[in-house]
């Protein structure tokens, strides 16, 4: 009976590696895509659909394009299926979306699994992607530098587990609004620094994480680190970076349903608003819409942005 246990182990051992790799196709549209030795990760293209499998239980390795950037890894690897990929299934075990996986490629909808902790910088950069599906119960916690940088998306919902978000993480895109999961302010920053995410960090978010976004969501629960961040962040323009509250709008939701809009002035004033009606302030010197208009109307030196 132990033999017949052993020799049963052994042959579901042996399907279960045998079924992530990719036996007399190595290099030939299937490859090993695990970021060590023990990261058991396979990549397969079907050269018809143009769709790119991936399965394992392991880390992705990080790829370069073009030239060897030495980012995080100075090991990265060339990525060996190109740009041509239309779509893309990523297995539930795969731990990571590796550096620059899908820059540049045709995707337009990916499906992250919840067992994907992290994805590295520039992973989507550049690509045609327009939607992003986060598996329930999701355990990713980083969100790389350029993970996606230009790409026509529009908006994007965080899984409330992210914690670390890098530089330009959503900047030169089409996302015009995004809700930052409760957990983003919940530790300190400096771990992260030189890894790929950014050395100027609030807590876990890069300062300059949102440059593109005009609307930032948080919750009631969150409202004054949200706050404090954004008085800190910045927004890229011209080469030069300036105060994200001079371009975009920081929404607080409510428990109750209802929307706290905070509009800011050049001068550091602002303006709140409750479901798009004038509510009030704490310590901040506050325009009624009407002064807002008297004002702006005749000097150039306050802004006030309206929803």
């Amino acid at each position: 009976m132990k033999k017949l246990t052993f020799i049963l182990s052994l042959i579901l051992s042996f399907n279960a590696y045998a079924a992530n790799t990719c036996g007399d196709d190595l290099d030939n549209n299937c490859w090993d895509c695990g970021k060590t030795a023990s990261d058991n990760c396979t990549a397969r293209l079907d050269t018809d659909t143009k769709k790119l499998t991936i399965t394992g239980n392991g880390y992705m390795a990080n790829y370069y394009i073009g030239q060897h950037y030495d980012w995080e890894d100075p090991l990265a690897v060339g990525r060996p299926w190109g740009n041509d990929i239309e779509s893309v299934e990523i297995s539930e075990g795969i731990k990571s979306i590796g550096e620059n996986a899908f820059y540049g490629t045709r995707l337009t909808e990916v499906e992250i699994p919840a067992s994907v902790k992290e994805i590295k910088m520039a992973a989507f950069q550049g690509s045609t992607l327009t939607n992003v599906i986060f598996d329930e119960n999701s355990e990713l916690y980083l969100i790389g530098g350029g993970a996606f940088n230009y790409i026509p998306m529009t908006s994007i919902n965080l899984p409330q587990s992210v914690v670390v978000i890098g530089d330009n993480a959503f900047n030169f895109s089409a996302i015009d609004s995004i809700i930052l999961p409760d957990n983003v302010f919940s530790i300190d920053g400096s771990p992260f620094a030189g890894q790929g995410i950014g050395d100027n960090l609030f807590q876990g978010i890069s300062l300059k994480a949102f440059s593109d976004v005009d609307n930032i969501y948080c919750s009631e629960a969150s409202r004054s680190k949200c706050e404090e961040y954004f008085s800190k962040a910045e927004f890229w323009e011209g080469g030069t970076y300036y105060p994200i509250k001079e371009k975009a709008i920081l929404n607080v939701n409510n428990a109750d349903g209802s929307v706290d809009t905070y509009q800011w002035a050049s001068d550091g004033s602002a303006t709140i608003y409750r479901d798009g009606n004038f509510k009030g302030y704490s310590k901040k010197r506050i325009f009624t819409l009407d002064e807002a208009n008297a004002v702006t109307g005749k000097i150039n030196t306050i802004k006030i942005k309206y929803r």
